[in-house]
């Protein structure tokens, strides 16, 4: 299984466990709430171009709206997932994951370049107390936010009191050994939400076509990627695809389900590719077997599958 070939079931469990669904992939091919600063989706605004924030043409991206999470927390199942998980991501930060209206992971593993947004309602002084009292340290302020490292200088947080930003603050020496306490990384996912850099939207028209497509929802996952060196429709591999994403609605006990698939140009795109990939991955724990009544069409050079899933399905 490739790292982006995933159930929707495993959404939320992969973004609490770790900053990412896919690790950031290198130029060698390794593989709502308005928009303050413009259309498009609330966790576009996040995203840095990826070559702004690591050595990199590509990375992965998931959101979700917690808020969406919380007005519908009764429909979902809770031996899929415990909600209560998140509150460890932003440890030793004490606020609950009710207080956070929408998160955003980004990137890989934090040594590989990722990191999370998480927005949320919070008293700053007692953020950056806590955070002092776990031995944390002042690194500097930057564009409104304090930026905090820990005391071995791995890891930065950055707090301005509605939302909390964390990522890796380590760097590659000239030894190849990593060294902590730079805050580039940080510093760079800030002038993307301030709109001071490219965003991944801006540098990328596959991400802007994939994101345009998605836009919002309770949970949405998507990136860029090579175009596969082999086609594998049974895997969801096609010629010619340039990005990939899902997007859920949840209402109630039902869910809107959107799968997008971004190619070259609109002559790749083949809805009876689509078709068949869904047919070989409904069930046997699949990623479509949840899904039903799926239909699929074409639009410029996106193939799209939607249908609906029952919540606790999720």
């Amino acid at each position: 299984m490739s790292d982006r070939e995933y159930s929707r079931r495993t959404i939320l469990r992969r973004s609490a466990a770790t900053a990412g669904a896919a690790g950031l992939v290198s130029t060698a091919g390794c593989s709502s709430i308005p928009n303050p600063f413009g259309g498009g989706a609330p966790y576009t605004s996040w995203l840095p171009a990826p070559d702004e924030l690591g050595d990199a043409d590509h990375y992965r991206f998931n959101y979700i709206n917690m808020g969406q999470v919380e007005s519908n927390e009764d429909e979902f199942d809770d031996e899929s997932f415990d909600l209560g998980q998140f509150e460890e991501l932003w440890t030793p930060l004490d606020f609950d994951w009710e207080d956070v209206s929408h998160f955003t992971t980004f990137g890989g593993f934090f040594g590989l370049g990722g990191g999370y947004a998480i927005e949320a309602d919070y008293n700053l002084g007692d953020a950056t107390s806590t955070l002092e009292d776990e031995d944390f340290e002042e690194d500097s302020e930057y564009n409104g936010y304090t930026i905090m490292l820990t005391g071995n200088g791995q890891q930065a947080y950055a707090v301005d009191g509605s939302a909390v930003i964390i990522t890796s603050a380590t760097e590659e020496s000239d030894s190849g050994t990593p060294s902590g306490g730079n805050t580039d990384r940080v510093e760079t996912i800030i002038d993307a939400k301030k709109g001071n850099t490219d965003r991944y939207g801006d540098a990328s028209d596959d991400m802007s076509t994939l994101t345009g497509a998605l836009g919002g929802g309770t949970i949405v996952s998507g990136g860029t990627m090579e175009e596969p060196e082999e086609e594998s429709v049974e895997n969801g591999q096609f010629e010619n695809m340039v990005a990939e994403g899902q997007r859920v609605k949840v209402n109630g006990d039902t869910a809107n389900a959107k799968y997008v698939i971004v190619y070259e140009s609109s002559d790749d795109v083949d809805t009876g590719d689509l078709e068949e990939w869904v047919g070989e991955s409904d069930g046997n724990d699949g990623q479509f077997e949840d899904l039903d009544d799926p239909s699929y069409s074409s639009n410029g050079r996106k193939g799209v599958i939607t249908g609906t899933v029952n919540t606790d399905d999720l």
